[in-house]
């Protein structure tokens, strides 16, 4: 019976992965010091900032959803409802 290397040794992909959670870890338990400094207005940024990227999202997510629906439902806009009437 022949045991092949590739049996013995942990793939590229185990290793890697291997490699990132002993980065990650070590990093958690070993932190560096970070001379910075954070304003109060920095806070107001953030929110600001996350706010405007769900509004921006859910508004993107509702526009081509309602373009799907109305591919598939074949509802027309307003624009062509009042060139019939």
């Amino acid at each position: 019976m022949k045991i092949t290397s590739m049996n013995n040794r942990a793939s590229w992909s185990d290793q890697l992965l291997l490699v990132i959670s002993v980065w990650l870890i070590s990093s958690l338990f070993f932190p560096r010091i970070a001379f910075a400094y954070v304003d109060p207005g920095s806070g107001s940024v953030i929110v600001t900032t996350i706010l405007g990227l769900i509004a921006a999202v859910s508004y993107t997510f509702r526009k081509y959803l309602y373009k799907i629906k109305r591919m598939m439902f074949g509802k027309k806009t307003e624009e062509q409802q009042n060139d019939h009437k």
